[in-house]
């Protein structure tokens, strides 16, 4: 294949528009970070959470993750304990902490998957 004799004419438009790709990547990638907790704090440095504070809402995030595997167990099929259990975790999230809402769905599961067992 033979380029046109002209093509040069492109190059410098082409590098502009590369370096305008690489800046505008590079700028998104860095602004990403601007709102994480981390960012936040250094910015408003005596407002900062305390430690046990922070490590407090680290356990209540883990804590949302667990009740999202308990609820959605089976991907493929229907679970109606899990079903159950959804439901209800989400009316009790608005009452009491994450992790105190995974230690309910916990027992309430095994003790519904027992009860399904003995039947």
């Amino acid at each position: 294949m033979k380029l046109p004799d002209n093509h040069n004419q492109y190059v410098p438009a082409l590098q502009a528009l590369l370096i305008i790709v690489l800046l505008t990547c590079w700028s998104l990638a860095s602004a990403q970070n601007l709102f994480s907790y981390k960012d936040i704090a250094k910015r408003y440095s005596g407002s900062q959470l305390s430690f046990a504070t922070v490590e407090e809402a680290k356990m209540q995030g883990e804590c949302l993750v667990g009740l999202k595997n308990l609820n959605f167990r089976k991907r493929d099929e229907f679970d109606p304990v899990a079903e159950w259990t959804n439901y209800r975790s989400l009316s009790l999230l608005e009452q009491f902490p994450p992790c105190n809402v995974l230690i309910m769905m916990e027992v309430a599961r095994a003790e519904l998957v027992e009860e399904e067992s003995e039947q």
